[in-house]
């Protein structure tokens, strides 16, 4: 845990605007604010809470720290043996510690320790296989994990994430422009612990991971889409798969959409009946491209083009146990180039 008492660069008050909450942010450097008035906290920004207002609304977005914060987040008195059961019980990085009119005294990050950290008998899959036809003309002759994103592609950036692992083996699934994908890594240094499944015909989002898992198994395999960019705690995850007995872990990602007007909330079968609800916000959790195939879970499938919900449909119809794994709200897939405008300006992104 890390103990910040000098809190100048971090409070705010509840009117500035989303173009000063980004400066504010960035030179904190502790990916938080936390939102007061008169020294009581109303709620707490964070890298999440930013890119939830950027994804809905747009870089030019002109909301207040009132409407980006988190209501009512999660706090303590100074009492230093609460601390850790109040991070166990609950999904948050940073925790405000208050006085007993919620003045704010001082604010506890909990860092997570990666020293020795393992993931074993697991094998790391990107699939790479994709054509990027969204992503318009600019990039049609560069596959979609060459992509850069704050000068760093987006290839590298999950490797600079899975070589901390301890993973059995590292692959690339590739078929569109595969040479360039391999003449990036060669050129790098991971080109030691990464190998290459070059696909001769496409094989569809799942074809790869069906042939090499038939091909190792004995691994369990950690999946990744290329055209994700995230931020997931694996130490928690593994907790998670280690406490469970299930076969395929799909991880889901959360995200919301803002209706841009007042919308009626019908109460009853008539007109007189209703409320307005002014610019709702609905949350979903979407499918992150990320997932955890346990050993067993797909030692009979022979399928050679099949697509990844095509196959979650069989292992599920094979009576295997399918669960979903929420990661949070640190991550997006670069799907279009709105999307890669929007990662540009997301904090978690460094």
């Amino acid at each position: 845990m890390k103990i910040i008492n000098d809190l100048d660069g971090l409070l705010v008050n509840k009117e500035i605007r989303l173009e000063e909450i980004l400066k504010k942010m960035n030179t904190g450097h502790e990916r938080v604010l936390l939102v007061v008035n008169n020294g009581v906290l109303l709620g707490l920004i964070t890298d999440g809470d930013i890119r939830r207002e950027i994804v809905t609304n747009g870089t030019k977005s002109n909301a207040t720290a009132e409407k980006i914060m988190s209501n009512n987040p999660k706090t303590s008195l100074d009492e230093p043996h609460l601390w850790e059961e109040v991070f166990l019980n609950n999904d948050i990085e940073h925790l405000p510690i208050v006085d007993t009119e919620n003045k704010v005294i001082k604010i506890i990050r909990n860092i997570k320790n990666y020293e020795n950290f393992s993931i074993p008998n697991t094998v790391g899959l990107i699939i790479a296989g994709g054509m990027g036809t969204r992503m318009g003309k600019e990039f049609q002759n560069l596959p979609k994990c060459l992509i850069k994103v704050k000068n760093k592609t987006i290839l590298q950036r999950t490797l600079e994430k899975l070589e901390t692992l301890g993973l059995e083996k590292i692959i690339v699934s590739l078929n569109h422009e595969y040479e360039k994908i391999i003449k990036e890594i060669e050129d790098s240094k991971y080109k030691n612990f990464v190998e290459f499944y070059i696909e001769e015909e496409p094989l569809g989002t799942a074809g790869s991971l069906v042939k090499l898992s038939n091909l190792n198994k004995d691994y369990n395999f950690l999946v990744f889409n290329s055209d994700i960019v995230f931020d997931l705690d694996f130490l928690k995850m593994k907790n998670y798969i280690d406490e469970s007995d299930d076969d395929v872990f799909i991880c889901t990602a959360q995200h919301e959409v803002e209706i841009p007007y007042g919308v009626i909330e019908k109460q009853m079968q008539i007109r007189d009946k209703f409320k307005v609800v002014e610019k709702p916000r609905l949350k979903f959790d979407v499918i992150a491209g990320i997932y955890y195939f346990s050993a067993n879970s797909m030692n009979n499938d022979t399928d050679s083009v099949i697509e990844m919900d095509q196959l979650l449909e069989k292992l599920e119809l094979d009576n295997k146990k399918l669960v979903y794994y929420d990661i949070g709200s640190n991550w997006i897939d670069i799907g279009n180039e709105n999307q890669l405008n929007i990662a540009e300006n997301l904090l978690f992104i460094r």
